[in-house]
């Protein structure tokens, strides 16, 4: 089982960048076996689409407004309509694109079957760098939460 965990966001807008600040403690963190891929997207556009070719399961790390406080974050996936819905996906700086892209990859048939959103509540996405203190907090949680469901698909080493 091929897996892809896809960090999304811009680190010079804020909270936005929290997707890379998550990978980067993973790859910290753990080792992975060869099967499981880490990446840093960016900002999506509609090469994303691409990228999610030949998984079987995709994880995505992301800011979105999901109406919380900051720092709160959310599992779900993305096929489950309702809940795609309550995240508000419209308030991140690139949902469109991250949403074309999936769009796209389901026309072209290259859709994963499984796709995982990690959704973290921003504070702010101005422009600036650095996460604020509260998003900064909900990395570890979030990471032994992706660990926890890597280690369920299959046996791999952590370094903790």
């Amino acid at each position: 089982m091929k897996i892809l965990v896809l960090a999304l966001g811009n680190s010079l807008r804020g909270d936005d960048g929290v997707g890379s600040a998550v990978l980067e403690r993973l790859k910290e963190t753990a080792v992975f076996p060869s099967h499981i891929t880490l990446i840093d997207g960016g900002t999506p556009g509609l090469e994303t689409a691409l990228i999610l070719q030949g998984y079987d399961s995709v994880i995505v790390i992301d800011a979105a407004n999901i109406g919380a406080k900051p720092g709160t974050w959310r599992r779900f996936p993305l096929t489950d309509v309702s809940l795609a819905q309550q995240a508000n996906m419209n308030g991140t700086l690139h949902d469109a694109g991250f949403a074309e892209a999936l769009a796209l990859a389901e026309a072209l048939n290259i859709l994963p079957p499984e796709i995982i959103l990690y959704a973290i509540q921003p504070e702010s996405v101005d422009w600036e760098i650095g996460l604020s203190d509260a998003v900064q907090q909900a990395i570890p949680a979030i990471c032994q939460q992706i660990q926890a469901e890597l280690a369920r698909v299959e046996d791999w080493q952590s370094l903790n």
